[in-house]
């Protein structure tokens, strides 16, 4: 029996995609002269019926899995069926809720390789960034206190200069 695989296509590109203006994005050669739109020998190639996948692993990931993207709670409920789900772009701190409840639910995540390791990964990074952000008060305190203790230092000696000041007179 024949395995079926996916297709590489190439990049479709628009006619003039390297005029910086342009975008790569494919868009229809619409002129008259078109060489791209007469589809001449040597020009690049056209989007056509014939660059479309298997029917049988058409929409499938590359693993040949069926999949459900999942962006919140209820859709991890209704991902049961599949027993494989794809985060969608979501925030670090409801990526870790999906992912936790999705490992309970014995749920396999395509997407990311060690579900548990990322999860340990963003705990530790939010840690780092919490206590940095705790020196960073310290510091400011600091500073704000020295700056106390010279405003005072700077107050004396004015008053001793005006005192001396007047004592000379």
């Amino acid at each position: 029996m024949k395995t079926i695989t996916k297709k590489a296509k190439p990049k479709f590109k628009r006619q003039d995609f390297q005029l910086k203006k342009l975008k790569d994005k494919w868009k229809r050669p619409k002129g008259l002269h078109s060489k791209l739109r007469l589809r001449k020998s040597g020009h690049q190639k056209k989007p056509n019926i014939g660059y479309k996948n298997p029917k049988e692993i058409r929409g499938l990931f590359l693993s040949k899995f069926k999949f459900t993207k999942v962006g919140n709670f209820k859709d991890l409920e209704k991902a049961k069926e599949d027993k494989n789900i794809i985060l969608s772009k979501i925030g670090k701190k409801k990526k870790i809720g999906i992912i936790e409840r999705a490992l309970e639910l014995k749920l396999n995540i395509l997407n990311i390789k060690d579900p548990q390791g990322f999860i340990k990964k963003i705990k530790e990074e939010k840690e780092r960034k919490i206590e940095k952000k705790e020196r960073k008060e310290i510091k400011e305190e600091k500073k704000k206190e020295m700056t106390k203790e010279e405003k005072e230092k700077k107050e004396k000696e004015l008053k001793k200069k005006v005192l001396e000041g007047k004592k000379t007179k």
